[in-house]
């Protein structure tokens, strides 16, 4: 088990879902948060990404994410359609 691999928040690692590797790196000088998108709609928190940070992630498959900054948490700054093995890079 790679101790290095998080999962969004509210769903186990042993769930029956089938899971796509993807990573996120936050070059800016505060955190991002990602959130879920679900009917077009801002979902439950699925994580956090500290400043300077790279976190690996197993995403459900079709996830559609949105990334929120800490300093302007009513603006979303894009929506990310999660695809295999991609490593999304803000800003």
């Amino acid at each position: 088990m790679d101790f290095d691999i998080n999962y969004p928040y509210g769903i186990p690692f042993y769930s029956d879902m089938t899971f796509i590797p993807v990573s996120f790196v936050n070059q800016d000088s505060e955190l991002f948060m990602i959130y879920f998108v679900k009917k077009k709609k801002l979902d439950k928190l699925a994580g956090i990404v500290f400043s300077q940070e790279t976190k690996k992630y197993h995403f459900p498959t079709k996830s559609i994410v949105a990334i929120i900054l800490q300093s302007k948490p009513n603006k979303i700054q894009c929506y990310i359609k999660l695809q295999e093995g991609m490593r999304y890079i803000y800003p």
